[in-house]
């Protein structure tokens, strides 16, 4: 049966997959113009929000002759901003860097709690650099709660993802300190001793991150030896 044959029984069946295909086609691009537009509309308004939050922090560290010329920036009224944000732009890019940021200002308050709420309820499965830092926080404010379980967990996420390398030495060294909190001081001094052995070859790693990393194994040993804890 030649290609004209087929092509005349089964014509109506190929336009029928063909259509679909494109009408699939043009709904992703549909959707795919949505997020762009939403997402650009998140970032203009996070952005002048993010100008306010760098001078909030600015003005608290800075010298007092330049703290004089930042202007005054209300937390309360900060908070607010980043909180709206979130609740018009959910699953943004944008609503992600709002989270980290109005986080850390719920944890300036002690707020801890509400802080890791923020964070949980932005993060996604992405592997973009935005969620990996909102992780990263995560496994911090756990570890804070004394969840160290969970947030060694977490963290896990991080150097299992290639595209975060550049995190993973630092991750690390957060893990070896929560299995000390958890007494497996075995699987924190090999985590430190790899870190540590990276110095003999800085192609491989990062030299301050392997210095660190020996401080820490120092005083993990030290703590093996006398019963001290590791700080």
């Amino acid at each position: 049966m030649s290609l004209l044959e087929i092509f005349e029984k089964q014509w109506k069946l190929i336009v029928a997959v063909l259509l679909s295909v494109v009408v699939a086609g043009a709904a992703i691009t549909i959707k795919n113009v949505s997020q762009t537009e939403k997402e650009k509309r998140a970032q203009e308004s996070y952005f002048l929000t993010e100008k306010k939050f760098f001078d909030y922090k600015n003005k608290k560290t800075a010298p007092a002759e330049q703290a004089a010329q930042i202007p005054e920036v209300d937390p309360a009224q900060l908070k607010a901003d980043f909180e709206k944000i979130l609740n018009e732009n959910p699953g943004t890019v944008a609503a992600q860097m709002s989270a980290l940021h109005y986080s850390s200002l719920l944890a300036e308050e002690k707020n801890f709690e509400a802080a890791l709420a923020v964070l949980q309820k932005n993060e996604d499965r992405s592997k973009g650099l935005v969620n990996t830092l909102l992780q990263q926080q995560i496994g911090q404010l756990l570890a804070h709660k004394n969840d160290c379980q969970t947030a060694i967990q977490t963290w896990q996420k991080i150097v299992d993802r290639k595209e975060a390398s550049f995190l993973h030495g630092e991750v690390k060294i957060q893990q070896a300190l929560c299995y000390t909190q958890l007494n497996d001081l075995q699987k924190a001094e090999e985590l430190l001793t790899n870190l540590a052995n990276q110095s003999a070859n800085p192609e491989i790693g990062d030299s301050s991150t392997s210095k660190e990393a020996e401080k820490y194994l120092r005083l993990l040993q030290f703590r093996k030896a006398s019963g001290a804890s590791v700080q």
